[in-house]
């Protein structure tokens, strides 16, 4: 069966498209990674926009999005532009969860959902009246592949933490503070307490995490410890990536 005007794909089509084989295709269909339907005739055909949302690499679309001069342009359901549309689409993350085959545990759906809204709540309350062009954040997941992603063009880690103390002196520096210290901010709030949250959250189960600012990655394997390096990437905002 060919393509046809409704956007309808054979098998080896959808196998081109995403750059697998068809074989793949199939035992992606079954693991429940990409669905299809069949035809009046009995064909089976997979959606286009369906191949175009497996095809998508969520990591490199918030990257180009987060950290270009003229960021491309991202699907509506990528966007958060206000806080509430960033919980509405973090609870709508946490059933989609528990609904999945082979579905998380309630816990590990709790942890999820707390780790990724963290990271969202920080873009939001670091820099809301201050950023420094679009507004919002990148928020996108594909849970048959165990992925979530969020980004945002804000001020970046560094500098929202050298407003309460200058000293800090490099991207690098301004990450461990941000996973390891509480800073005191004004009073008596404390700033920079949910990526600590989200590193003892990360060690302690199996969830992975890369969190990226100006020129330093934060790293936390599975299971394990954290390690903060200087890297070639360098982003204003900030990007994590959540595996599970």
């Amino acid at each position: 069966m060919k393509e046809d005007k409704s956007g309808k794909l054979s098998v080896g089509e959808a196998a081109k498209i995403l750059g697998v084989s068809p074989q793949t295709v199939r035992n992606w269909e079954k693991a429940g990674r990409i669905s299809s339907q069949r035809s009046p005739g009995g064909w089976r055909y997979y959606d286009l926009s369906e191949v175009q949302r497996v095809a998508i690499d969520l990591p490199k679309l918030a990257w180009a999005w987060a950290a270009s001069a003229q960021p491309p342009e991202i699907p509506d359901e990528y966007y958060c532009g206000q806080p509430d549309r960033f919980t509405s689409r973090l609870v709508k993350m946490g059933a989609m969860l528990e609904s999945m085959p082979n579905g998380q545990t309630e816990s590990m759906v709790s942890l999820l959902t707390s780790v990724a809204g963290e990271i969202g709540d920080n873009s939001f309350a670091h820099n809301i009246g201050n950023w420094p062009d679009i507004a919002g954040i990148f928020f996108a997941y594909d849970l048959h592949k165990r992925i979530i992603v969020l980004a945002d063009r804000g001020q970046g880690i560094r500098t929202t933490l050298q407003q309460v103390r200058p000293s800090i002196a490099g991207d690098v520096e301004a990450l461990r503070a941000a996973f390891t210290e509480i800073i005191s901010g004004r009073s008596p709030e404390k700033r920079g307490n949910g990526l600590k949250v989200v590193r003892q959250i990360a060690e302690q189960n199996q969830i992975g995490l890369t969190l990226n600012s100006g020129t330093a990655q934060a790293t936390i394997p599975p299971h394990g410890k954290m390690w903060i390096t200087m890297v070639d990437k360098n982003v204003r905002g900030v990007v994590a990536i959540i595996t599970f």
